[in-house]
Protein backbone atom coordinates (compact mmCIF):
# COMPACT_ATOMS: atom_id res chain seq x y z
CA UNK A 1 0.00 0.00 0.00
CA UNK A 2 0.88 3.43 -0.51
CA UNK A 3 0.31 7.26 0.52
CA UNK A 4 -2.64 8.31 -0.83
CA UNK A 5 -5.41 11.05 -0.13
CA UNK A 6 -8.84 9.19 -1.03
CA UNK A 7 -11.80 11.91 -1.87
CA UNK A 8 -15.32 10.73 -2.78
CA UNK A 9 -18.53 11.77 -2.32
CA UNK A 10 -20.29 11.10 1.33
CA UNK A 11 -17.03 10.80 2.81
CA UNK A 12 -16.64 11.87 5.79
CA UNK A 13 -13.84 13.73 6.65
CA UNK A 14 -12.05 16.40 9.18
CA UNK A 15 -10.09 19.31 7.26
CA UNK A 16 -7.71 19.73 9.71
CA UNK A 17 -6.97 15.88 8.46
CA UNK A 18 -7.05 16.62 4.94
CA UNK A 19 -4.96 19.57 5.09
CA UNK A 20 -2.51 17.70 7.20
CA UNK A 21 -2.45 14.73 4.83
CA UNK A 22 -1.83 17.31 1.44
CA UNK A 23 0.86 18.93 3.24
CA UNK A 24 2.56 14.93 3.65
CA UNK A 25 1.81 14.20 0.11
CA UNK A 26 3.92 17.15 -0.88
CA UNK A 27 1.35 19.56 -1.49
CA UNK A 28 1.56 23.57 -0.60
CA UNK A 29 -1.08 25.38 1.37
CA UNK A 30 -1.13 29.09 -0.24
CA UNK A 31 -3.98 31.87 -0.49
CA UNK A 32 -4.93 30.76 -4.02
CA UNK A 33 -5.03 27.57 -5.97
CA UNK A 34 -3.59 28.87 -9.18
CA UNK A 35 -0.76 25.80 -10.00
CA UNK A 36 -0.18 21.96 -9.64
CA UNK A 37 0.36 21.02 -6.21
CA UNK A 38 -0.91 23.74 -4.52
CA UNK A 39 -4.32 23.74 -1.93
CA UNK A 40 -6.22 26.17 -0.52
CA UNK A 41 -8.67 26.00 2.16
CA UNK A 42 -11.80 28.87 2.68
CA UNK A 43 -14.28 27.18 5.29
CA UNK A 44 -16.27 24.53 4.21
CA UNK A 45 -14.58 24.53 0.62
CA UNK A 46 -11.30 22.83 -0.49
CA UNK A 47 -9.61 24.25 -3.64
CA UNK A 48 -6.65 21.72 -4.56
CA UNK A 49 -4.86 21.34 -7.92
CA UNK A 50 -3.69 18.03 -8.17
CA UNK A 51 -0.63 16.55 -10.32
CA UNK A 52 -1.52 15.91 -13.96
CA UNK A 53 -4.63 17.83 -14.26
CA UNK A 54 -5.92 20.56 -16.09
CA UNK A 55 -7.94 22.79 -13.41
CA UNK A 56 -8.02 22.82 -9.89
CA UNK A 57 -10.76 20.72 -8.14
CA UNK A 58 -13.48 22.45 -5.67
CA UNK A 59 -14.67 19.92 -2.58
CA UNK A 60 -17.18 21.34 -0.79
CA UNK A 61 -18.03 19.97 2.62
CA UNK A 62 -20.88 20.44 5.44
CA UNK A 63 -20.32 19.06 8.42
CA UNK A 64 -17.18 17.31 7.88
CA UNK A 65 -19.38 15.06 5.11
CA UNK A 66 -17.62 15.99 1.03
CA UNK A 67 -21.06 16.89 -0.73
CA UNK A 68 -19.34 17.82 -4.51
CA UNK A 69 -16.36 17.07 -6.17
CA UNK A 70 -15.52 18.71 -9.16
CA UNK A 71 -12.78 20.54 -11.20
CA UNK A 72 -13.45 24.48 -12.51
CA UNK A 73 -12.18 26.94 -14.76
CA UNK A 74 -11.26 29.79 -12.62
CA UNK A 75 -10.92 32.21 -15.54
CA UNK A 76 -14.48 31.54 -16.79
CA UNK A 77 -15.82 30.72 -13.17
CA UNK A 78 -17.58 27.76 -14.39
CA UNK A 79 -17.59 24.09 -13.43
CA UNK A 80 -16.00 21.60 -15.90
CA UNK A 81 -16.51 18.20 -14.98
CA UNK A 82 -18.48 16.45 -11.33
CA UNK A 83 -16.09 13.66 -9.83
CA UNK A 84 -17.43 10.52 -7.59
CA UNK A 85 -13.65 9.87 -6.76
CA UNK A 86 -10.56 10.95 -6.74
CA UNK A 87 -6.76 9.34 -5.41
CA UNK A 88 -4.05 11.70 -5.01
CA UNK A 89 -0.82 10.53 -5.05
CA UNK A 90 2.37 12.25 -3.60
CA UNK A 91 4.66 14.35 -6.28
CA UNK A 92 7.43 12.39 -7.90
CA UNK A 93 10.12 13.17 -5.22
CA UNK A 94 8.03 12.27 -2.43
CA UNK A 95 6.96 8.87 -3.63
CA UNK A 96 8.71 5.44 -2.71
CA UNK A 97 9.17 2.53 -5.88
CA UNK A 98 6.41 0.40 -6.12
CA UNK A 99 6.34 -2.85 -8.32
CA UNK A 100 2.49 -3.96 -7.47
CA UNK A 101 0.09 -3.88 -10.33
CA UNK A 102 -2.48 -1.62 -7.14
CA UNK A 103 -0.13 1.10 -8.34
CA UNK A 104 -3.00 3.38 -10.50
CA UNK A 105 -1.25 4.74 -14.25
CA UNK A 106 -2.40 7.74 -13.35
CA UNK A 107 -1.54 10.29 -10.55
CA UNK A 108 -5.20 10.59 -9.90
CA UNK A 109 -8.15 8.60 -10.33
CA UNK A 110 -10.95 10.36 -12.17
CA UNK A 111 -14.04 8.43 -12.58
CA UNK A 112 -17.82 9.89 -13.15
CA UNK A 113 -20.72 8.05 -13.21
CA UNK A 114 -21.21 5.89 -16.57
CA UNK A 115 -17.46 5.78 -17.33
CA UNK A 116 -15.35 2.74 -17.95
CA UNK A 117 -13.16 1.51 -15.77
CA UNK A 118 -10.27 -1.11 -15.15
CA UNK A 119 -10.40 -3.17 -12.26
CA UNK A 120 -6.94 -4.56 -11.55
CA UNK A 121 -8.20 -8.13 -10.80
CA UNK A 122 -11.20 -8.54 -12.73
CA UNK A 123 -10.88 -6.56 -15.66
CA UNK A 124 -12.79 -4.18 -17.58
CA UNK A 125 -16.55 -2.73 -16.49
CA UNK A 126 -18.87 0.29 -16.01
CA UNK A 127 -19.08 2.30 -12.83
CA UNK A 128 -22.72 2.93 -11.69
CA UNK A 129 -21.79 5.84 -8.68
CA UNK A 130 -21.52 4.91 -5.21
CA UNK A 131 -23.89 2.67 -3.24
CA UNK A 132 -24.85 2.65 0.14
CA UNK A 133 -24.50 -0.94 2.14
CA UNK A 134 -24.50 -3.10 5.04
CA UNK A 135 -22.01 -5.53 5.30
CA UNK A 136 -21.41 -7.45 8.01
CA UNK A 137 -23.60 -5.20 10.61
CA UNK A 138 -21.64 -2.01 9.04
CA UNK A 139 -22.70 0.75 6.69
CA UNK A 140 -20.47 2.51 4.71
CA UNK A 141 -20.03 3.50 0.32
CA UNK A 142 -18.96 1.08 -1.59
CA UNK A 143 -18.23 1.79 -5.59
CA UNK A 144 -20.76 -0.16 -7.65
CA UNK A 145 -19.16 -1.80 -10.73
CA UNK A 146 -20.93 -3.50 -13.78
CA UNK A 147 -19.53 -6.40 -15.73
CA UNK A 148 -21.12 -8.96 -18.68
CA UNK A 149 -24.03 -10.04 -17.84
CA UNK A 150 -25.16 -7.42 -15.71
CA UNK A 151 -22.95 -8.76 -12.81
CA UNK A 152 -22.20 -6.26 -10.48
CA UNK A 153 -18.67 -6.22 -8.16
CA UNK A 154 -18.67 -3.31 -4.56
CA UNK A 155 -15.57 -2.20 -4.11
CA UNK A 156 -14.42 -0.86 -0.37
CA UNK A 157 -12.60 2.82 -0.13
CA UNK A 158 -10.23 0.47 0.78
CA UNK A 159 -10.08 -1.01 -2.41
CA UNK A 160 -10.59 1.99 -4.60
CA UNK A 161 -6.62 2.00 -5.26
CA UNK A 162 -7.45 -1.31 -7.75
CA UNK A 163 -9.73 1.07 -10.21
CA UNK A 164 -8.24 3.27 -12.47
CA UNK A 165 -9.81 5.05 -15.51
CA UNK A 166 -9.64 2.99 -18.72
CA UNK A 167 -8.61 4.80 -21.65
CA UNK A 168 -7.94 3.62 -25.40
CA UNK A 169 -7.15 5.54 -28.83
CA UNK A 170 -10.46 5.05 -30.93
CA UNK A 171 -13.99 5.87 -30.05
CA UNK A 172 -15.39 2.41 -30.39
CA UNK A 173 -16.74 1.26 -26.47
CA UNK A 174 -14.78 -1.76 -24.68
CA UNK A 175 -16.18 -5.05 -23.70
CA UNK A 176 -17.31 -5.86 -20.42
CA UNK A 177 -15.16 -8.51 -18.53
CA UNK A 178 -16.96 -11.82 -17.97
CA UNK A 179 -17.03 -12.59 -14.63
CA UNK A 180 -16.05 -15.75 -12.84
CA UNK A 181 -13.93 -16.81 -16.26
CA UNK A 182 -10.10 -17.01 -17.14
CA UNK A 183 -10.27 -14.43 -19.60
CA UNK A 184 -8.88 -11.16 -17.83
CA UNK A 185 -6.24 -13.48 -16.44
CA UNK A 186 -5.28 -14.35 -19.89
CA UNK A 187 -5.21 -10.93 -20.78
CA UNK A 188 -2.87 -10.05 -18.74
CA UNK A 189 -0.46 -13.24 -18.84
CA UNK A 190 -0.71 -11.61 -23.35
CA UNK A 191 0.32 -8.32 -22.03
CA UNK A 192 2.86 -9.09 -19.53
CA UNK A 193 4.84 -11.71 -21.92
CA UNK A 194 4.46 -8.76 -24.82
CA UNK A 195 6.50 -6.76 -22.32
CA UNK A 196 9.00 -9.19 -22.27
CA UNK A 197 9.43 -9.70 -25.42
CA UNK A 198 9.81 -5.79 -26.07
CA UNK A 199 12.03 -5.66 -22.68
CA UNK A 200 14.67 -8.06 -24.24
CA UNK A 201 14.47 -6.89 -27.52
CA UNK A 202 15.97 -3.29 -26.09
CA UNK A 203 18.16 -4.99 -24.31
CA UNK A 204 19.70 -6.94 -27.17
CA UNK A 205 19.69 -4.07 -29.24
CA UNK A 206 21.12 -2.00 -26.09
CA UNK A 207 23.67 -4.70 -25.49
CA UNK A 208 24.84 -4.54 -29.47
CA UNK A 209 25.76 -1.49 -29.59
CA UNK A 210 27.45 -1.21 -26.82
CA UNK A 211 29.62 -4.13 -27.69
CA UNK A 212 29.97 -2.62 -31.30
CA UNK A 213 30.71 0.87 -29.41
CA UNK A 214 30.02 4.14 -31.50
CA UNK A 215 32.90 6.38 -33.70
CA UNK A 216 34.69 9.35 -31.80
CA UNK A 217 34.14 12.10 -33.57
CA UNK A 218 37.00 14.50 -33.88
CA UNK A 219 36.63 17.87 -31.70
CA UNK A 220 35.40 21.24 -33.12
CA UNK A 221 37.24 22.26 -36.03
CA UNK A 222 37.65 25.85 -37.55
CA UNK A 223 34.59 24.59 -40.14
CA UNK A 224 32.54 24.42 -36.98
CA UNK A 225 33.11 27.26 -35.25
CA UNK A 226 32.36 28.82 -38.75
CA UNK A 227 29.12 27.03 -39.40
CA UNK A 228 27.86 27.75 -35.95
CA UNK A 229 28.45 31.29 -36.43
CA UNK A 230 26.65 31.53 -39.53
CA UNK A 231 23.32 30.62 -36.99
CA UNK A 232 21.31 34.01 -37.41
CA UNK A 233 20.04 34.06 -34.54
CA UNK A 234 21.18 34.98 -30.84
CA UNK A 235 21.31 30.69 -28.82
CA UNK A 236 19.52 30.80 -25.53
CA UNK A 237 21.94 29.08 -22.33
CA UNK A 238 19.94 25.87 -23.42
CA UNK A 239 20.72 25.80 -26.30
CA UNK A 240 24.16 26.13 -25.60
CA UNK A 241 24.36 23.59 -23.41
CA UNK A 242 22.45 20.87 -25.20
CA UNK A 243 24.84 21.66 -28.22
CA UNK A 244 27.41 20.70 -25.86
CA UNK A 245 25.64 17.21 -24.04
CA UNK A 246 25.49 16.19 -27.86
CA UNK A 247 29.26 16.93 -28.95
CA UNK A 248 30.32 15.49 -26.06
CA UNK A 249 28.32 11.58 -26.24
CA UNK A 250 29.56 11.91 -30.15
CA UNK A 251 33.09 12.23 -29.11
CA UNK A 252 32.58 9.33 -26.30
CA UNK A 253 33.54 5.78 -27.69
CA UNK A 254 29.98 4.81 -27.03
CA UNK A 255 27.09 5.41 -29.57
CA UNK A 256 25.08 8.25 -28.72
CA UNK A 257 21.39 7.58 -28.28
CA UNK A 258 19.79 11.68 -26.64
CA UNK A 259 16.69 13.08 -26.69
CA UNK A 260 16.31 16.84 -27.28
CA UNK A 261 13.06 18.06 -25.60
CA UNK A 262 12.26 21.47 -25.77
CA UNK A 263 8.75 23.67 -27.28
CA UNK A 264 8.24 24.36 -30.83
CA UNK A 265 10.18 27.12 -31.81
CA UNK A 266 12.76 26.59 -28.89
CA UNK A 267 15.63 25.73 -31.24
CA UNK A 268 15.90 22.33 -31.38
CA UNK A 269 16.60 22.02 -35.17
CA UNK A 270 19.63 23.74 -34.89
CA UNK A 271 21.27 21.72 -32.23
CA UNK A 272 20.34 18.73 -34.32
CA UNK A 273 21.83 20.71 -37.45
CA UNK A 274 25.39 21.12 -35.37
CA UNK A 275 25.64 17.60 -34.64
CA UNK A 276 25.02 16.64 -38.61
CA UNK A 277 27.50 19.01 -39.49
CA UNK A 278 30.06 17.63 -37.18
CA UNK A 279 29.50 14.34 -38.25
CA UNK A 280 29.91 15.50 -42.35
CA UNK A 281 33.09 17.06 -41.29
CA UNK A 282 34.41 13.23 -40.46
CA UNK A 283 33.14 12.02 -43.81
CA UNK A 284 30.40 10.44 -42.29
CA UNK A 285 26.72 10.61 -43.71
CA UNK A 286 23.28 12.36 -41.78
CA UNK A 287 20.36 10.60 -42.13
CA UNK A 288 17.72 13.35 -41.03
CA UNK A 289 13.84 11.19 -40.56
CA UNK A 290 10.65 13.18 -40.14
CA UNK A 291 7.51 12.66 -39.81
CA UNK A 292 5.81 14.46 -42.94
CA UNK A 293 6.65 15.16 -46.65
CA UNK A 294 6.15 19.09 -45.76
CA UNK A 295 8.27 19.26 -42.99
CA UNK A 296 10.92 17.38 -44.67
CA UNK A 297 11.35 20.04 -47.37
CA UNK A 298 11.44 22.67 -44.28
CA UNK A 299 14.38 20.88 -42.90
CA UNK A 300 15.89 20.12 -46.29
CA UNK A 301 15.94 24.09 -47.36
CA UNK A 302 17.38 25.29 -43.90
CA UNK A 303 19.97 22.69 -44.28
CA UNK A 304 21.02 23.51 -47.45
CA UNK A 305 21.32 27.45 -46.62
CA UNK A 306 23.15 27.00 -43.70
CA UNK A 307 25.41 24.55 -45.62
CA UNK A 308 25.89 27.10 -48.56
CA UNK A 309 29.65 27.54 -48.87
CA UNK A 310 30.45 24.51 -47.51
CA UNK A 311 31.93 21.09 -49.26
CA UNK A 312 28.73 19.16 -48.40
CA UNK A 313 25.91 17.84 -50.26
CA UNK A 314 22.30 17.82 -48.93
CA UNK A 315 19.55 15.96 -50.69
CA UNK A 316 15.47 15.52 -50.05
CA UNK A 317 14.01 12.24 -50.38
CA UNK A 318 10.33 12.18 -50.05
CA UNK A 319 7.05 12.36 -52.87
CA UNK A 320 8.50 15.46 -53.76
CA UNK A 321 11.47 13.78 -56.03
CA UNK A 322 10.24 12.22 -59.36
CA UNK A 323 10.75 8.20 -59.88
CA UNK A 324 14.19 9.23 -61.94
CA UNK A 325 15.12 11.63 -59.38
CA UNK A 326 14.79 9.36 -56.71
CA UNK A 327 17.07 6.35 -58.55
CA UNK A 328 19.48 9.22 -58.87
CA UNK A 329 19.32 10.14 -55.86
CA UNK A 330 19.77 6.23 -53.89
CA UNK A 331 22.58 6.10 -56.36
CA UNK A 332 24.43 8.76 -55.06
CA UNK A 333 23.71 7.65 -51.37
CA UNK A 334 24.97 4.47 -52.09
CA UNK A 335 28.48 6.00 -53.05
CA UNK A 336 28.59 8.36 -50.02
CA UNK A 337 28.35 11.42 -52.57
CA UNK A 338 25.20 12.75 -50.31
CA UNK A 339 26.55 13.67 -47.20
CA UNK A 340 22.84 14.77 -45.31
CA UNK A 341 20.08 13.11 -46.73
CA UNK A 342 16.63 14.25 -45.27
CA UNK A 343 13.36 12.00 -45.79
CA UNK A 344 10.54 10.70 -44.17
CA UNK A 345 9.45 6.85 -43.79
CA UNK A 346 10.43 6.28 -47.33
CA UNK A 347 14.47 6.46 -45.92
CA UNK A 348 13.20 3.22 -44.06
CA UNK A 349 13.04 1.04 -46.99
CA UNK A 350 15.03 -1.71 -48.32
CA UNK A 351 16.63 -0.08 -51.18
CA UNK A 352 17.74 2.69 -49.24
CA UNK A 353 21.80 2.00 -48.81
CA UNK A 354 24.01 3.87 -47.02
CA UNK A 355 28.03 4.12 -48.01
CA UNK A 356 28.47 5.08 -44.04
CA UNK A 357 25.85 6.45 -42.16
CA UNK A 358 27.10 7.97 -38.41
CA UNK A 359 23.90 9.97 -37.86
CA UNK A 360 20.73 9.43 -37.31
CA UNK A 361 18.46 12.23 -36.28
CA UNK A 362 14.76 10.98 -35.75
CA UNK A 363 11.91 14.10 -35.62
CA UNK A 364 9.25 13.43 -32.98
CA UNK A 365 9.79 9.64 -33.14
CA UNK A 366 6.57 8.85 -31.87
CA UNK A 367 4.68 10.27 -35.30
CA UNK A 368 5.72 6.91 -36.61
CA UNK A 369 4.50 3.61 -37.47
CA UNK A 370 5.32 0.32 -35.05
CA UNK A 371 6.45 -0.87 -38.94
CA UNK A 372 8.48 2.06 -39.15
CA UNK A 373 9.99 1.97 -36.25
CA UNK A 374 11.35 -1.62 -36.25
CA UNK A 375 12.58 -0.19 -39.33
CA UNK A 376 14.53 2.39 -37.31
CA UNK A 377 15.67 -0.35 -34.65
CA UNK A 378 18.02 -1.91 -37.43
CA UNK A 379 19.69 1.21 -38.33
CA UNK A 380 20.36 1.84 -34.67
CA UNK A 381 22.22 -0.74 -33.85
CA UNK A 382 26.38 1.14 -34.75
CA UNK A 383 25.16 4.34 -35.40
CA UNK A 384 24.59 8.03 -33.00
CA UNK A 385 20.56 8.63 -32.75
CA UNK A 386 19.75 11.90 -32.15
CA UNK A 387 15.73 12.31 -31.39
CA UNK A 388 13.99 15.77 -31.56
CA UNK A 389 10.72 16.03 -29.70
CA UNK A 390 8.41 18.26 -28.09
CA UNK A 391 5.79 15.68 -26.64
CA UNK A 392 8.31 12.69 -25.29
CA UNK A 393 6.00 9.46 -25.31
CA UNK A 394 5.99 8.01 -21.99
CA UNK A 395 8.10 4.79 -23.45
CA UNK A 396 10.87 7.37 -24.61
CA UNK A 397 10.43 9.55 -20.92
CA UNK A 398 11.26 5.97 -18.95
CA UNK A 399 14.51 4.97 -21.28
CA UNK A 400 15.58 7.99 -20.20
CA UNK A 401 14.93 7.79 -16.61
CA UNK A 402 16.88 4.41 -16.32
CA UNK A 403 19.77 5.18 -18.23
CA UNK A 404 19.11 3.63 -21.58
CA UNK A 405 19.00 7.15 -23.02
CA UNK A 406 20.45 10.64 -22.30
CA UNK A 407 17.73 14.10 -22.49
CA UNK A 408 18.80 17.51 -22.92
CA UNK A 409 16.13 19.93 -21.99
CA UNK A 410 15.43 23.18 -24.11
CA UNK A 411 13.09 25.31 -21.75
CA UNK A 412 14.44 28.65 -22.61
CA UNK A 413 12.45 30.41 -25.12
CA UNK A 414 14.51 32.33 -27.95
CA UNK A 415 15.13 36.29 -27.17
CA UNK A 416 11.58 38.48 -27.96
CA UNK A 417 9.84 35.24 -28.05
CA UNK A 418 6.20 36.35 -27.32
CA UNK A 419 4.01 34.29 -24.42
CA UNK A 420 1.67 31.71 -25.73
CA UNK A 421 -2.14 33.05 -24.83
CA UNK A 422 -4.67 30.29 -24.11
CA UNK A 423 -8.24 30.74 -23.46
CA UNK A 424 -10.34 28.24 -22.57
CA UNK A 425 -13.98 28.92 -23.74
CA UNK A 426 -17.30 26.85 -25.64
CA UNK A 427 -16.85 26.61 -28.90
CA UNK A 428 -18.15 29.08 -31.70
CA UNK A 429 -17.99 29.40 -34.90
CA UNK A 430 -17.93 33.05 -35.22
CA UNK A 431 -14.96 33.92 -31.94
CA UNK A 432 -13.07 30.68 -34.22
CA UNK A 433 -13.37 32.79 -37.29
CA UNK A 434 -12.20 35.84 -35.82
CA UNK A 435 -9.29 34.84 -34.77
CA UNK A 436 -8.29 32.87 -37.85
CA UNK A 437 -8.78 36.29 -39.68
CA UNK A 438 -6.62 38.18 -37.28
CA UNK A 439 -4.16 35.95 -37.94
CA UNK A 440 -4.27 36.11 -41.99
CA UNK A 441 -4.47 39.87 -41.66
CA UNK A 442 -1.02 39.57 -39.89
CA UNK A 443 0.51 37.32 -42.75
CA UNK A 444 0.39 34.83 -39.50
CA UNK A 445 0.26 31.34 -39.50
CA UNK A 446 -3.22 29.05 -37.87
CA UNK A 447 -3.09 25.16 -36.86
CA UNK A 448 -6.30 24.00 -36.33
CA UNK A 449 -6.08 20.87 -34.29
CA UNK A 450 -9.15 19.10 -33.58
CA UNK A 451 -9.81 15.10 -32.42
CA UNK A 452 -11.35 14.02 -35.64
CA UNK A 453 -10.33 15.26 -38.91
Amino acid sequence: MFDTLKIYTHKKIPLQEVEEKLVELGYRRVEETLEEGDFSLRGDTLEIFPVNFSFPLRVELEFENIIKIYSFDKTLNKKVIDYDLLIIIPYLKKSKRYTSEDLPIYAVLRIKKGDYVVHSRYGIGRFLGVKKLVVRGKEDYYFEIEYENKDKIYVSKEDAHLVQKYSNFTLKKPRLTRLGSREWIRTKEKVQEGIKAFALEILKMEAQRKIIGGFRYSPDDEWQKKFEKSFPYQETEDQIKATKEVKKDMEDSDCMDRIICGDVGYGKTEVAMRAAFKAVVSSKQVAFLVPTTILAYQHYINLLKRIEGFPFYVEMFSRFRSPAEQTMILERLKEGKIDIIVGTHRLLSEDVIFRDLGLLVIDEEHKFGVAHKEKIKKLKVNIDVLNLTATPIPRTLYMSLIGIKNISLIRTPPKERLAVKTQVMPFNVTTLKNIILSEFHRCGQVFFIHNRI
